[in-house]
């Protein structure tokens, strides 16, 4: 069982894909459409988080839909020949039926370590689907720029890829 806390909370208010809402506050409460929660346990992807307003002004998380984690088989580093570098990951996996679609995808980066977690949504009550996975492949771009040279770690739902800087990657000039 993950526990949402605060600490560690990634929300994503972006606008990352066409139907993605941002976060809206009102009436001391705060609606939340995704987020990601790293914890020792790993990485744990939530939909429609709700926060209420304490008396002290801090917020606590009073609701959160648990999203499943997609299987991931491969991920592949992929460097654009340019200065400064662009990287991206090719990402190929499977979702755990075809009628659901993938979660905007989560991106953090501490240290040497990129975090790249991919949920997909979840079925309604009343509906059903036929049992089989439904293998999906998709790229996402990882901020590099202004990174030191040396190797770094990326983590894909538990996947794991390295790449290495030779140079520092800024900019020129």
């Amino acid at each position: 069982m993950v526990k949402l806390t605060l600490t560690g909370l990634i929300a994503f208010a972006w606008l990352a894909q066409s139907n993605a809402k941002p976060a809206i506050y009102q009436n001391q409460s705060l609606e939340i459409p995704q987020a990601v929660a790293l914890g020792q346990d790993g990485p744990a992807y939530f939909a429609d988080v709700k926060l209420s307003t304490n008396p002290d002004g801090s917020l606590s998380v009073v609701d959160a839909t648990l999203q499943n984690l997609v299987m991931v088989d491969s991920a592949e580093v992929l460097l654009l020949e340019s200065f400064p570098i662009q990287l991206s990951i090719k990402v190929a996996g499977n979702k755990s039926v075809p009628c659901v679609e993938l979660q905007p995808v989560a991106v953090s980066r501490k240290g040497d370590l990129f975090t790249v977690v991919i949920a997909e949504t979840s079925l309604g009550p009343a509906e059903t689907c036929i049992a089989a996975l439904d293998p999906f492949e998709l790229s996402v771009a990882l901020d590099v720029l202004g990174l030191s040279s040396g190797t770094y770690r990326v983590n894909v739902n538990g996947t794991e890829a390295q790449f290495s800087l030779d140079v520092d990657n800024v900019r020129p000039g």
